[in-house]
Formats: C-alpha cells, structure tokens, sequence
C-alpha cells in the first residue's frame, strides 16, 4: 500500500506546536511499517505517479490548505474545532471566513476524518456537520522519553535550573483555551498560606518569553493579561519561566514538579496531562473537552471557572504525599495505556478503508 503523506505541519509555525509533535511521531511510526510505503508531500504536484490515498494530518479553519479536487482517496486529521467553540477569541476576519468556507468544501470529498478523542469527534460531527461514521478516533499518546528518571538525574537538572523542592507546573501555549489567568490568580492565593510560602509555578513553553511590546492581536489577549497579572501580583521570583525546554530537561521538569496543572476551557486531546502521567507526576485537570476521557481516574478534576474548588484540590495534594504517591501510580497505569505503536496501527486501518 502506498500512502501520500503532506509534511508542510513539519516546514510551518506548526512545527512547535502539537500538530508538529503529532505529524513527526506519526510518520517516524508510519515509514516503520511493513507493506506501507510514504511519499511525504508538500504540494500535491510533487506526487509521481499512483498512491493509494493521501494523508493531510492537519486542518486549518480560516486558511486554505485542504484541496478541493483531488486525484486520490483523502484522509485528513483535525485535532479539535476549538476556534469554532470560542469564536469570539478566533476572529477569522473576511479572509478566513472564505478560507473557511473552501475548507468545508474540500471535507465533502475527504474519505475520513481522523481525529484525537470522542469529545472531538462529536464537535466535529456537530459544528463541522461531517457524518458520524466519516469520523474515526485514533488517540495520541507521549513518546518514550517521557518516563520516570533516577535521583542522580533529577539532580542534576535541579540544580541546572535551580528549581525549589515543591512547584506547581505548567507546560503548553497560552491562548484564551489554555486558562491561564485562572492559573495565575489561584497561585497568588496559594502561596498566601503559611504552609505553601515556598512553593513556585513553573510556565513551560517559548510563548512565556516572547516580547509582546507593539503587538496587538486578540490570540495574545490571554498571555498579556497572565503575564500582567505577575507583576501585578509581585510574583515575578515566584513564577518561573525557563522557555521552551528540550525534550530531556521536560521530562525532568515533570519528574520533579509536585503537582501538574492543566486550566483548559477545553482540549481536543491534552497531551501534557499523559506526559505528566507518564513521569509519575501527580494531575490537577480541568473538567472540559476530552480532558476527563484521557485523564480517566487518573487525574483529580475542577471545574476551570471554579477557583475555590482549584484551591482547596490543590492544598490537598500538595499536602498529601500518600495522594501524591497514589495519583503517580494511576498516572502511570493510565499513560500506559496509550502509545505511538497504537496510533501508527489504527492510523493504518483507516488507511486499509480507504483502499478497499
């Protein structure tokens, strides 16, 4: 079977986001298989000669990406159909209003809709009006690399970045999605407690570093407001931002924090909290989108607008080593549960469909 595989999420600002993580883990598992040859594709002209079918594994709502006329069977992955949940925090503007109707169009004549989880697969069944059985849930999963590590590693990178004994982390982008104001003002009243003065919120990720002087676009609204609420609160030394991290020293920053927090309004999947699980790290998730359905009872659940309820969960597991030790057990059952061979061999099946 000979697949087309499209790579441009690997050439473009996707490439440090999760579409990126998806499509390289992805096709790294794909060229693996047996009987299955890829032709990886930017632009459908550099296809010589006859494929089985193309794979788009990414959706953009107010750009044109997806071809409407297509010579071979489609398949196209769309993560979640969260600019069409908020939109007044997606704006599209005339342009993407177009882009978005062109997009609609060419998902007509896609074969299947590939997508991370249930909660996804329902919104796009709703907001996207594609036919329930066009689309099939294939879940991530977190690479090898995030595991438990020894005591000799975790210090060394603890005096690498000279963390403190208990922090709170935080790893992704920061968009209205992610939360993270919600974030910030339950940290201020954490650390008013006596017993928790020492603890620290660690912000993984480069958006946390970017210089926003002079830039002004609704997508940042979020950011401008978390980061002016650090030093509105003066908790510029307790609040740490180290950037976007390599792989080896995030596994660590997992391994060593105390408690993982995930805020989101929604996530189409939510990758951070099964990379926490699978470092043993204890979870604190939101109730939204497929958070719950990944999470299962593995992770401790707030409501993202509840921040009394934040609060006290998070007292209870930062006080609580038996909860801590408990939820890093369940972490790791349920992290096991997902892994990138799983989702190269449904990917696959979708495949078969399409050929048969």
């Amino acid at each position: 079977m000979k697949i087309a595989f499209n790579i441009t999420p690997l050439k473009s600002i996707h490439k440090e986001r999760g579409t990126g993580y998806y499509t390289a883990n992805l096709l790294e598992g794909l060229k693996k298989e047996k009987d299955l040859e890829i032709i990886e594709f930017s632009n459908l002209a550099d296809i010589k000669g006859k494929v089985d079918g193309i794979h788009f594994p990414w959706f953009d709502f107010y750009f044109h990406t997806l071809p409407i006329g297509k010579s071979f069977p489609c398949v196209v992955t769309i993560h979640d159909v969260i600019p069409l949940l908020f939109k007044n925090h997606y704006p599209p503007g005339l342009r993407g209003k177009i882009n978005f109707f062109l997009q609609k169009l060419a998902l007509k004549n896609c074969r299947f809709v590939i997508t991370d989880s249930l909660a996804s697969k329902r919104d796009i069944v709703k907001y996207l009006k594609v036919k329930m059985d066009k689309v099939i849930v294939v879940p991530l999963a977190s690479d090898e690399g995030f595991k438990q590590l020894n005591e000799s590693k975790l210090l060394f990178f603890k005096r690498k970045y000279n963390l403190a004994n208990r922090f709170m982390l935080y790893v992704g982008d920061a968009n209205f999605v992610k939360n993270l104001p919600f974030l910030i003002d339950c940290f201020k009243d954490l650390v008013k407690s006596p017993d928790l003065a020492d603890l620290k919120l660690v912000l993984a990720g480069g958006v946390f570093l970017k210089n926003l002087e002079g830039i002004d676009h609704p997508e940042l609204d979020s950011l401008k407001k978390a980061l002016g609420m650090i030093k509105q609160y003066n908790l510029e030394d307790k609040v740490l931002r180290p950037g976007k991290l390599e792989t080896a020293d995030l596994v660590a920053f997992y391994n060593l924090a105390t408690v993982y927090a995930q805020p989101s309004f929604y996530e189409g999947f939510g990758l951070p909290i099964l990379q926490a699980f699978a470092c043993g790290t204890p979870v604190l998730s939101s109730n939204r989108g497929a958070l719950p359905e990944v999470g299962g009872a593995a992770a401790i659940y707030f409501d993202p607008n509840n921040k009394l309820q934040f609060i006290s969960q998070a007292k209870e597991v930062l006080a609580n080593k038996s909860l801590q030790n408990k939820l890093s057990r369940f972490g790791l059952k349920q992290a096991a549960k997902f892994s990138w061979e799983k989702t190269v061999a449904e990917t696959r099946l979708v495949y078969e469909k399409i050929k048969s």
